[in-house]
């Protein structure tokens, strides 16, 4: 649309009007705006602008109000520096007022189109206000970086105990660019499907990595100076001390991002160069939460199910941190719903709501562990118990002598493989003969990375590799493929994960060809993963 024809109605008018499609569409409610009036406080920011700091707006529903008031275009982009980026525009001013100029003659991208002050100043700078087009603040946040790498995005605040500026928007005027490059940073993680945001205080930066497909990897580093104030808006997102910076804190919250609502599970812990934090991004259960959905073979996804339909034993899953243990018993929890049964759960954390389970949450302040609210939901006419993690002897009696009564009991165990299984469970003290009554199936389960199939390469098998193929009794390939690394796959040369799981039933050893090794080499013969990835399979 050519700008010079363009009639925005004035600012008031046109956030009216956008705020009245917002409501009317359901994306906001009346509450939401008197919250964030409440926070404009004299502040020059839109209510919308304000509502999208504090992520109950998405930066997508915020973009199609814009779109909706103005008829200006929604940029997708790509947004790419030009060559011959002027420099009569300052960087601090597009900084504050979310913009980008695309090219000498534009467009000029914009988060805010109805931002008077913005208009004014460019036509000012460069004595014509060229095309408008409305870009996505999450989209804008990195954009500026790439254009303007040498100017901070993050503004640090002034010290002291000011780091609570981040839920006062007179406080954002000045550093309301770390409220938005924080929701850049967890909006571009999720949209990667990161599992993990670490936000980690080092001597003289701050290093911002995300947790992709089980491995770390690089996102942004940050100047020391920007540190304390990323980590007090983190803090305000989970609802923590933020004068407390001497102790290790947990909390969770729920955010929205980019027009999606996620679980969020934060950790804050003191280091010698200052906070560090991670945020754990948790997907809604509806998205995850079904056998077929999870990734498992078709007689893995059978066998689950002769679980889920039992009425009492004990069925363990099996596997290190972050092999998906849980969000296999979740599953489970999922497909028993609306047959009529008590469920409860004890977690650390919870991390899922079920809407059909009564959900207990460990609290060591409390004097609330697993052995404890275990006893106590024996008393309170169970059908399933979901146990989140069986630690110690104490635990496992009790959840052995659950299943023992007539309850079906659903636990994870830290153990290489279904074999494990039963050898540390007995460590734990339980008598094996109890062990034989109760222990209906076993799962050891791993996830996997897989290869990127733009760019994974066919390379020869060696002698080694052959030998690999043949003890497991599988034919040995005349090739197998291995990681490149390209842009699709942000060079790591892998996408994407899928389990791999071997079930025993009744404490019985699995097959040979169903091993987790076996099953691995089955998806490596396929081109679907490389050697390299599953050759930790037979380690914890």
């Amino acid at each position: 649309m050519d700008s010079g024809s363009l009639h925005i109605a004035p600012e008031p008018e046109a956030e009216a009007a956008a705020i009245d499609w917002l409501i009317r569409e359901g994306v906001l409610a009346e509450a939401d705006i008197a919250h964030a009036e409440t926070l404009k406080q004299g502040s020059s920011r839109d209510l919308l602008i304000i509502l999208n700091q504090i992520g109950v707006l998405g930066d997508d529903a915020l973009a199609e109000a814009y779109h909706r008031v103005t008829g200006l275009g929604i940029s997708d982009g790509p947004f790419v520096p030009p060559p011959d980026l002027t420099q009569s525009l300052n960087p601090e001013f597009l900084r504050d007022t979310q913009a980008l100029l695309l090219g000498p003659d534009g467009p000029l991208a914009v988060v805010n189109p109805l931002d008077e002050r913005l208009r004014r100043g460019i036509e000012f700078a460069l004595g014509v206000l060229p095309d408008l087009t409305i870009i996505r603040a999450g989209d804008w946040a990195r954009a500026f970086g790439r254009f303007y790498p040498s100017e901070p995005l993050l503004i640090s605040s002034s010290g002291g105990e000011e780091d609570a500026f981040a839920v006062e928007i007179a406080d954002q005027e000045r550093d309301a660019p770390i409220v938005r490059q924080v929701a850049a940073w967890l909006g571009e993680a999720a949209d990667l499907g990161a599992s993990d945001v670490h936000f980690d205080a080092r001597r003289n930066s701050l290093d911002v990595r995300y947790r992709i497909d089980g491995v770390l990897q690089a996102a942004a580093r940050e100047p020391k100076a920007v540190s304390a104030s990323v980590v007090s808006r983190i803090k305000v997102i989970a609802d923590l001390d933020l004068g407390e910076r001497n102790r290790s804190q947990d909390g969770r919250s729920t955010i929205v991002v980019r027009g999606r609502r996620l679980d969020v599970r934060v950790s804050i812990i003191p280091t010698i160069d200052g906070e560090s934090a991670v945020v754990r991004l948790l997907d809604r259960p509806e998205k995850l939460l079904s056998l077929e959905g999870l990734g498992f073979s078709g007689e893995i996804a059978t066998a689950l199910e002769a679980v889920c339909n039992r009425r009492h034993g004990m069925f363990v899953v099996a596997g290190p941190t972050g092999s998906g243990k849980t969000t296999t018993l979740y599953s489970c929890l999922e497909k028993l719903k609306g047959r009529g049964l008590k469920i409860l759960s004890v977690e650390d954390p919870v991390e899922y709501h079920f809407d059909h389970v009564s959900q207990v949450q460990i609290s060591e302040k409390a004097g609330r562990n697993f052995a404890g609210a275990l006893r106590s939901f024996l008393r309170h006419d169970p059908d399933v118990i979901l146990v989140g993690e069986i630690r110690d002897s104490e635990t496992a009696q009790v959840a052995v002598q659950a299943s023992l009564s007539g309850h079906l009991v659903l636990a994870t165990l830290h153990a290489i493989d279904t074999a494990r299984v039963r050898t540390r469970l007995i460590d734990m003290g339980v008598e094996p003969f109890k062990l034989d009554a109760c222990l209906v199936a076993s799962m050891a389960q791993r996830l996997v990375r897989l290869l990127c199939p733009d760019c994974r390469m066919p390379v020869p098998v060696t002698e080694n590799e052959a030998r690999l193929f043949e003890t497991h009794g599988l034919a040995v390939p005349e090739s197998i493929c291995r990681e490149k690394g390209c842009p699709a796959c942000r060079m790591e040369g892998y996408k994407g994960r899928t389990a791999l799981a071997e079930f025993a039933q009744n404490g019985a050893a699995p097959d040979r060809g169903q091993t987790l090794m076996a099953q691995g080499l089955q998806l490596v013969i396929r081109g679907e993963t490389s050697l390299a990835e599953i050759a930790g399979l037979s380690e914890a």
